[in-house]
């Protein structure tokens, strides 16, 4: 599995580096915007619905009624769809957000995404949650490697444009997608007796309705504050300083999205597995063990990117891009806050409490915007950087406060004083690293970058490895024939 997810990971990074040499600033600008645009959709409209789908698989599988289930979560799909492409052909109308390209391309990329990609980020996880991990790491690293060609040829065959590379993305999720459907379904059970057929009734649906609205409004809330400052960039200060922002950013969040996903393979399904438990106590202790594995790992993961934030540029980001190295370490920031958001929003779900996501989303939200607009147009870019971060930490700080009397007096802080030891250590080599060495081409960047990495990569182990013992225990569940 850790094989599967380390080519995941680089092959990430390499359509970073591929889509910033052939695409330019202004073109990774609209790309922003649209997957931007995008993703309002998804954590508005369906990612309330995948976390409870998350949250209630497992009972489902037990039961034999999780095809009927996310077959309705497909119709789900197509409705979101439409009220997106009803939206998208009123701002059009309207001009009230600049994408830069027609319509029909709008529709196209938003709409297709919003099934397409869903469908493929639902299906595969899910394999993953019911044990499948060896699956779970093939077709996601199929996913990329499909998406990366298929948009890769695009651009240098027909044009070198946003749409294009959108489009080469979403083929590539298409068809891995449909492979990964068709794998989960062969392997949810079917029960040899039931009762009476499964349907969606009204009880159903309060209690789908319950969870999912905290869920929406806090993940609406979260877009506002993590994504919004794009559109008061872009009419501020255009496409092209928008792309260069954005593509340092991106580095950032693609290194810790990338660990980020590594780590939560290991001790998400067990978190899960744990949770549907229905005891409160054993949710709590099953929290607690996941966030002091995860959220240690993640600050570390930050602080090594934005202690290598030069090198990084250089080998990650096209000659256009260079001038966006200090976006890496402000991004480096931000991310660190979000996988704290993350880390304290599992509480809420495995605990079906998600209304008490609100209050804190609602505060970064209003923070950023307001941070956005009134710095942006005095700072630039780093006006949106500095609300980005002091929006997020708002949000971790109100999250603490929020979920104090649900974690145990130190369960997560004391694994932390490691995190800080080895950030330093990181620090004192790359520094150590960087005299003597020409700091303007690849090679000494290769030079830096490789001891640091390992050094990383072992005090990683060194802080995960008893945790990682105790994830082995989860074994995937067997079929059985009966609910």
């Amino acid at each position: 599995m850790f094989f599967g997810r380390a080519a995941q990971f680089l092959l990430a990074l390499a359509m970073t580096r591929v889509a910033t040499t052939i695409l330019s600033p202004e073109e990774m600008g609209r790309v922003s915007l649209v997957l931007t645009t995008t993703a309002f959709f998804a954590f508005l409209l369906v990612s309330p619905v995948g976390m409870f789908i998350n949250r209630r698989l497992h009972t489902w599988q037990a039961a034999g009624t999780a095809r009927y289930y996310l077959m309705r979560y497909v119709n789900h799909l197509f409705l979101v769809a439409l009220t997106a492409a009803i939206v998208l052909g009123v701002l059009h109308l309207t001009g009230g957000v600049n994408f830069g390209m027609s319509l029909p391309w709008q529709v196209l990329l938003i709409c297709g995404s919003l099934i397409i990609g869903t469908i493929n980020l639902t299906a595969i996880p899910s394999l993953n949650l019911l044990g499948y991990g060896s699956i779970f790491v093939l077709l996601s690293v199929a996913t990329i490697a499909a998406s990366f060609c298929c948009a890769a040829l695009f651009v240098l065959s027909v044009q070198p444009a946003a749409q294009y590379w959108l489009l080469g993305l979403l083929l590539g999720q298409a068809i891995v997608g449909a492979i990964g459907t068709r794998t989960l379904f062969g392997r949810l059970t079917k029960p040899l007796q039931m009762s009476a057929k499964p349907g969606i009734h009204t009880r159903h649906l309060r209690v789908l309705f319950e969870f999912a609205w905290p869920v929406s409004i806090a993940a609406g809330l979260g877009w506002v504050q993590g994504q919004g400052y794009r559109y008061v960039m872009e009419s501020n200060l255009g496409l092209t300083q928008l792309g260069l922002f954005v593509a340092g950013y991106g580095i950032s969040a693609g290194i810790i999205a990338g660990f980020e996903s590594l780590i939560t393979g290991y001790f998400q399904p067990k978190l899960y597995h744990d949770a549907s438990k229905g005891s409160s106590s054993v949710q709590k202790m099953a929290w607690q063990k996941y966030a002091s594995a995860v959220i240690p790992s993640m600050l570390m993961t930050a602080g090594f990117v934005a202690i290598t934030a030069p090198e990084l540029a250089r080998m990650l980001l096209g000659t256009q891009f260079q001038s966006a190295a200090i976006y890496i370490v402000w991004g480096s920031l931000a991310e660190a806050a979000r996988v704290l958001v993350v880390a304290y929003s599992l509480m809420a779900h495995i605990h079906m409490q998600t209304r008490r996501l609100i209050l804190p989303n609602l505060i970064g939200a209003a923070v950023s915007i307001l941070l956005s607009v009134t710095l942006i147009p005095v700072l630039g870019a780093e006006g949106a950087a500095i609300a980005l971060v002091l929006s997020g930490f708002g949000i971790v700080a109100t999250m603490h406060f929020s979920f104090m009397r649900d974690i145990a007096r130190g369960s997560v802080l004391r694994a932390l004083p490691l995190m800080g030891i080895s950030s330093i250590i990181l620090w004192a080599l790359t520094t150590v690293l960087r005299h003597g060495v020409n700091n303007s081409d690849k090679w000494s960047s290769i030079f830096v970058l490789l001891p640091v990495g390992g050094v990383f990569l072992g005090l990683q182990y060194l802080s995960l490895r008893q945790y990682i013992a105790e994830s082995k225990s989860f074994t995937k569940p067997t079929k059985s024939s009966k609910p």
